[in-house]
């Protein structure tokens, strides 16, 4: 018979033996290490598995998961070279079903990663000014991202870039509506002359398209038949007899010279929105609603001209700098 003074001895040798070898350094490695590896395979399937299931946005999830985790990881070169593809095809379908919100998230990761991204920048800039800046009514929920998006763009495309995979890419007519989003944006924020400023210029690159300079010249309009009324109500406000003396006091003659600048300012832009109509077949009721206030303004400013000969020769030279033919000479 054993002693069991002997086999407590064994017991213990055989306890202390196991501790030992389950606290050596080895061992608590290779477990940490099998540990990591098994979280690993865990982390690259769920990718794996959504991605096969083409449920891109889980997938997508689930791929920036493993990245973070993982950044070195033995599956990270495939996850990274799958993720572009996957980003833009869910931008597309943000852009599609117009959720602005995940559109502007999901492009914001891109560009984080491609900041000169031209073809991400553009259809930000794009649709957030198509389905938000020219809504009816306008939103400017996201009006300093665009306007951001824009200026970016605008200065990749002014250094000789352009978008990728279009062949027909139109440098002026891309920059006149990116610089119409900036012109928006600071009519938005009260401060119109920088405002004019960046209407004129997106017109000037784009003079024929009615949705770049139909649009602006209309903003035009309104800022310039705002100016007109308020110098209007200037003038009008000085006591008739200082209107009507004969040498007029220098702030009257100011003032008055104030009207007369801001009506021929209104003149030449209602005039050039006419031309536009004219030439690309717009719509005449808006037409023919500026047609009137202009021959209005027009009047009150040459009231000389009863039958409007001199607003003729205006309408007829803008005209003719769109391109339209010369009037036939009158039989009279």
């Amino acid at each position: 018979m054993v002693p069991i003074r002997r086999l407590l001895a064994v017991a213990a040798t055989g306890v202390l033996a196991f501790a030992a070898a389950a606290l050596s350094p080895a061992s608590a490695v290779r477990a940490f290490a099998q540990e990591v590896v098994q979280d690993e395979g865990a982390a690259y399937r769920a990718w794996y598995e959504a991605s096969q299931a083409n449920d891109t946005p889980k997938a997508l999830q689930a791929a920036k998961d493993y990245l973070a985790k993982y950044p070195a990881g033995q599956y990270a070169d495939a996850i990274k070279k799958w993720l572009p593809t996957a980003q833009m095809k869910v931008l597309d379908s943000a852009i599609k079903e117009k959720r602005t919100g995940d559109m502007i998230a999901t492009g914001n990761e891109i560009l984080a990663g491609e900041p000169d991204n031209l073809n991400v920048l553009y259809a930000l800039a794009f649709n957030i000014r198509r389905n938000e800046l020219l809504a009816s009514p306008p939103n400017f929920q996201n009006a300093a991202a665009a306007a951001d998006y824009a200026r970016r763009a605008a200065s990749l495309i002014e250094a000789g870039k352009g978008l990728a995979g279009v062949s027909s890419f139109d440098k002026n007519a891309t920059l006149a509506w990116l610089t119409q989003i900036l012109a928006l944006v600071e009519q938005k924020g009260g401060a119109a002359d920088r405002a004019l400023e960046l209407f004129e210029k997106s017109t000037s690159l784009a003079p024929q398209d009615p949705q770049v300079a139909g649009r602006n010249l209309l903003a035009v309009l309104a800022m310039r038949q705002a100016a007109y009324a308020d110098a209007a109500k200037a003038y009008n406000a000085i006591p008739e007899a200082d209107r009507a003396a004969a040498d007029a006091k220098p702030e009257v003659k100011a003032a008055h010279d104030k009207v007369n600048a801001d009506a021929d300012a209104y003149i030449d832009a209602a005039a050039r929105f006419v031309a536009l109509a004219k030439v690309k077949g717009l719509p005449p009721a808006i037409t023919e609603k500026v047609q009137q206030s202009l021959e209005g303004v027009y009047k009150s400013r040459f009231p000389d001209d009863a039958p409007l000969a001199g607003l003729q020769k205006i309408l007829q030279e803008k005209e003719a700098a769109l391109g339209a033919p010369p009037a036939a000479p009158s039989s009279n």
